[in-house]
């Protein structure tokens, strides 16, 4: 998630964005859906597209008292979330926003993770959007194994494999970790084996 927020950040600068967090809070628990994160952001972006924007956004779903997600938006800089806009968008409880003058530390603060054990099954716990292609690129290297990252010419894009490894997605090429879990560690694989 943070590699995202980089990569936004970046984005941001050449498109003159400013970031804006924001914290929306389910009043009743009862009423969450995971839905409700892609209903907000769809309603934000529709906004922003009619001005000719794109929305970069990051979102964390957290629970410490009652549901919320964290976000940070790249907006326009003359354009506004009042509160009315957030009533109609977020219509399941209280919203929260302010300007984001310290990316880095609200970005860290998103990304505490504390409470994840008491979140709904089968929920997602963050996500990210709008990235352009070079940082759709970086994010996904940023999250790939080092021992991958060796192994692979700069500017390749990989797919994980069924059964296992990686596939280099230009050439087709398969890669297995060399490491594999026994249950005393993690160990190396023979060079031979496959």
């Amino acid at each position: 998630m943070l590699g995202a927020i980089r990569e936004q950040r970046r984005q941001a600068r050449t498109a003159g964005l400013r970031a804006v967090a924001l914290t929306l809070t389910f009043e009743d628990n009862g009423a969450f859906c995971s839905g409700h994160i892609s209903d907000f952001l769809e309603r934000v972006r529709k906004a922003l597209k009619r001005r000719g924007h794109a929305l970069p956004y990051t979102w964390v779903l957290e629970r410490e008292g009652r549901l919320h997600y964290h976000l940070m938006l790249w907006l326009p800089r003359d354009f506004i979330l009042d509160k009315q806009k957030l009533a109609r968008w977020w219509a399941w409880g209280s919203t929260w926003t302010a300007c984001c003058k310290q990316v880095k530390r609200w970005g860290r603060y998103m990304a505490k993770f504390n409470s994840v054990a008491r979140i709904p099954k089968a929920t997602r716990l963050f996500g990210y959007g709008g990235l352009d292609d070079s940082g759709r690129a970086a994010v996904q290297r940023a999250g790939l194994p080092q021992w991958l990252l060796a192994l692979l010419p700069r500017g390749s894009t990989v797919r994980r494999f069924t059964g296992g490894g990686w596939t280099d997605a230009g050439t087709g090429e398969r890669f297995v970790s060399p490491y594999l879990w026994t249950p005393w560690g993690w160990v190396t694989r023979h060079p031979c084996a496959r």
